[in-house]
């Protein structure tokens, strides 16, 4: 945060809650993490089930594909339509609303009889993963004080670990019980949903006095930046001018999303894949292969969050894409041993550190639109994701699926050179 914001904020506000506001509110981050933890074991979940649906319906790499393809588009990219909304009426209700819907909508997937009826089940649960991210974004980010990319860190670690999580509990529910068992994945979100309405109370009344105080630091930074003669379209976060450059970065940012939830959906899709149809793996524990990735990546975001606090998110971003070019070449000819888990970990660490890394970013480009800018950053960049899926299926019908990987690797030198734009570009972007 800048000096003019802190002076401003403080003017703006009786001391004692200027000083309070500057520290994480951990119990409401926790939460909301928990939360977003939940949420997202069903997307996390349906990786593990891919290689059961291919058998059971008899698709094509394409057809499976598809399915991924639902569950990014359904979850991601309406994201900034509910952002939207949740900046001019915020709207907790979506919060338990989403984490139940998410589990129900994945729930029956193992007891439908048609393709047809697997396609409208895992669109349900996905929309409920929509449901809860920009309105779980937007309150974390009001509850994380000055330390956004720490604070944010926190929240994504949930989703990231959700993803993780939700592959090993199905994977383990599919151990036990046959695709039948799949009905106990709603439990998870059915306890949640009852316990974010049971600290209601909490969650409404971090919303207003966060409100009230953003209001009065917004009108604090307009009178100081008047005062001083500086132009008002200059960001009071980052100094960013709201003019084509600003847009540029914001576009630069949301491709490197992008190309990262390629890279993200395409190795949580066709690992397991790999593991089965070219390493000759068990079916049923081709989900721990996902699991480990994932779960690698939940530290990773742990990581990457203190880091964008003191580095910046563009050098983060490098780093990250940096360090996926050999990993990925290393792991494709690793086989399937104890050498490939821990290179496969690597990567998960090294991909996912950044995806709290791009929110702060898009929410200082945005500071007025947090909602707005996390459904595009969570929702619509990683709701992408979907799209290179699908076309890494056609891919891997007609050149394999080792094919997919070296793909994936041009993907990360893309990201590479994108994150390096943005370091040279733009150096606010250096500051949290």
């Amino acid at each position: 945060m800048s000096v003019s914001k802190m002076e401003a904020t403080s003017s703006a506000m009786p001391a004692g809650k200027a000083a309070k506001q500057k520290r994480p509110i951990a119990g409401v981050l926790l939460l909301l993490s928990w939360g977003h933890l939940v949420t997202d074991m069903a997307q996390g979940a349906l990786p593990a089930l891919l290689p059961v649906l291919k058998q059971a319906f008899a698709l094509s790499y394409a057809q499976t594909s598809l399915l991924v393809l639902l569950s990014n588009v359904a979850s991601s990219v309406i994201q900034p339509v509910f952002g939207y909304l949740a900046d001019r009426h915020p709207a907790r209700w979506l919060l338990p609303l989403g984490c139940l819907v998410a589990g129900a909508g994945l729930s029956i997937t193992g007891r439908l009889p048609w393709y047809s009826l697997l396609f409208l089940a895992v669109a349900v649960s996905s929309l409920g993963v929509a449901a809860y991210h920009p309105e779980g974004s937007r309150t974390a980010n009001l509850a994380s004080g000055t330390r956004k990319g720490s604070g944010m860190a926190v929240f994504s670690v949930g989703g990231n670990l959700g993803f993780g999580l939700g592959s090993l509990f199905m994977a383990w529910l599919l151990t036990l019980g046959g695709p039948e068992a799949t009905v106990y994945f709603a439990l998870p979100g059915l306890f949640t949903a009852v316990l974010l309405v049971f600290f209601w109370p909490r969650l409404n009344s971090l919303q207003e006095n966060v409100k009230k105080v953003a209001g009065n630091a917004v009108q604090g930074e307009e009178g100081a930046g008047a005062a001083a003669g500086k132009n008002p379209a200059v960001s009071p976060v980052t100094g960013a001018r709201w003019d084509r450059g600003t847009m540029l970065a914001f576009t630069v940012l949301l491709v490197y999303i992008i190309f990262r939830s390629w890279l993200h959906a395409g190795l949580y899709t066709y690992v397991p894949l790999y593991y089965t149809d070219y390493l000759h793996g068990d079916v049923h524990l081709a989900g721990y292969f996902v699991s480990v990735f994932l779960l690698a990546g939940a530290f990773g975001t742990l990581l990457g969050g203190p880091l964008t606090d003191v580095l910046g998110a563009p050098r983060v971003m490098a780093g990250s894409m940096a360090l996926l070019i050999p990993l990925i070449y290393l792991f494709l000819h690793a086989g399937g041993g104890p050498g490939a888990l821990v290179l496969l970990a690597l990567i998960g660490m090294a991909l996912i550190s950044t995806f709290s890394t791009t929110i702060v970013l898009g929410q200082q480009l945005m500071p007025h639109r947090k909602g707005l800018a996390s459904g595009f950053t969570i929702g619509f960049g990683v709701g992408m994701g979907g799209v290179g899926v699908t076309l890494l299926g056609v891919l891997a019908d007609h050149l394999g699926v080792p094919a997919v990987f070296h793909a994936l690797n041009i993907l990360a030198v893309a990201g590479l050179l994108l994150a390096l734009f943005l370091t040279r570009r733009f150096p606010w972007g250096a500051q949290s």
